[in-house]
C-alpha cells in the first residue's frame, strides 16, 4: 500500500482521487432555476387569490347595500308617521354604504333593488351586482 502523496486530491471518505462527472457540470445552478420557477408559480398564485378575495368582497359589499336599500325603502313605504319616497330612501342607503342604486321597483307592498359595487381585480375595473327584495312577510307579490 503507498502512502498518499501530496499533489493527489482524495475523496473524502478515503476512496481514491475524485472524479467530476461530465453530467455533473450540465446541471449546476439547476436547483435556483427549480426554486426561482417555484417561487414564480406561488407568486402567481397568490396574486390569483388576492384577485378573487377582493371580488367576494365587492359581491359581499353589493349584497349588502342592497339588503340595508331594501330595508330603507320598505320602511319609507309602509310608514304611517314619515311616509317618503321609497326608491329615493333606497338610493340614498345605498350610497351610504358605497353602492350605486341600479334599479328600484315598488311592487305592492315590497321594494326591490338592485344595487351595484365598482372593484378593481387585478387592474380592471368591474362592477359587482346584487338584488334584494323587502315588505311585510304576510303581503303578496313576487317571489324570493
Amino acid at each position: 500500500m503507498s502512502a498518499p502523496t501530496a499533489n493527489r486530491r482524495r475523496h473524502p471518505a478515503g476512496r481514491g482521487p475524485r472524479r467530476r462527472r461530465p453530467a455533473d457540470e450540465g446541471e449546476r445552478g439547476s436547483g435556483t432555476v427549480l426554486v426561482l420557477g417555484v417561487i414564480g408559480v406561488l407568486l402567481a398564485l397568490a396574486v390569483g387569490v388576492a384577485a378573487l378575495i377582493q371580488a367576494q368582497a365587492a359581491a359581499g359589499r353589493a349584497r349588502l347595500a342592497a339588503d340595508l336599500a331594501a330595508l330603507g325603502g320598505a320602511t319609507a313605504l309602509n310608514s304611517i308617521t314619515a311616509p317618503a319616497d321609497p326608491c329615493a330612501v333606497a338610493g340614498g342607503v345605498a350610497r351610504a354604504n358605497g353602492a350605486a342604486l341600479g334599479s328600484c321597483t315598488v311592487a305592492g307592498e315590497d321594494v326591490v333593488v338592485e344595487a351595484t359595487v365598482r372593484v378593481q381585480v387585478l387592474g380592471a375595473g368591474r362592477t359587482a351586482t346584487a338584488a334584494a327584495r323587502a315588505g311585510p312577510v304576510d303581503a303578496p307579490g313576487p317571489g324570493p
